[in-house]
């Protein structure tokens, strides 16, 4: 029983220290409910992209508010984070697809990178959509547009980094101490 405990002890500070990769595991739950999501027109692009024939609109989301997701994404800098996710989706591939000629995977990395983009609008729109009116989208944007908000975007990326490295540091810190105060008790901390 107390092995047990100790366990479920360090696997909750492990997913505090992790908590980046549980929300990553949280959006891949969320995005494969959303491929069941049924579609009652077709989506038209953003303004000046060019959208796939195959992307609809999610059942219920109108396009003024899946435009403004996408203006969203674009002046937070969640498409420029995405934009860099891309290559690395396409490496793995590449391993994977060892028999395939770079020149033929350069071609269809560079067809697949604006749908994954599009795509990515088609997904978030209904999970913003579960937090935010169209009217909080649209404050959200005017809030990126303002030198602050600018400042935000640009800074996010790395500012997340640097908490999430924090958040290890702190989460490793308090389960050492917490199995130090357990063995201190007697409890059994051999295997953790």
């Amino acid at each position: 029983m107390k092995k047990v405990f100790l366990t479920l002890l360090l696997v909750s500070f492990a997913a505090f220290s992790c908590n980046l990769k549980t929300q990553k595991a949280e959006t891949s739950k969320e995005a494969g409910a959303l491929k069941e999501v049924k579609t009652s027109k077709k989506v038209e692009a953003p303004k000046g992209v060019e959208a796939p024939k195959s992307i609809d609109t999610p059942k219920g989301i109108d396009m003024e508010y899946i435009n403004a997701v996408d203006k969203l994404m674009e002046v937070s800098g969640a498409k420029t984070t995405l934009k860099a996710q891309f290559p690395i989706i396409m490496s793995n591939l590449r391993e994977m697809l060892k028999g395939v000629p770079n020149d033929v995977f350069a071609k269809i990395e560079s067809k697949y990178q604006e749908i994954f983009l599009k795509r990515m609008t088609e997904f978030y729109a209904p999970i913003y959509n579960r937090y935010f009116t169209l009217e909080d989208i649209k404050g959200y944007i005017t809030f990126y547009e303002t030198n602050l908000g600018r400042k935000v975007a640009r800074t996010n990326p790395s500012l997340m980094n640097d908490l999430y490295q924090a958040g290890q540091q702190v989460g490793v810190a308090i389960g050492q101490s917490v199995v130090e105060e357990l063995q201190a008790e007697g409890f059994d901390t051999k295997g953790l």
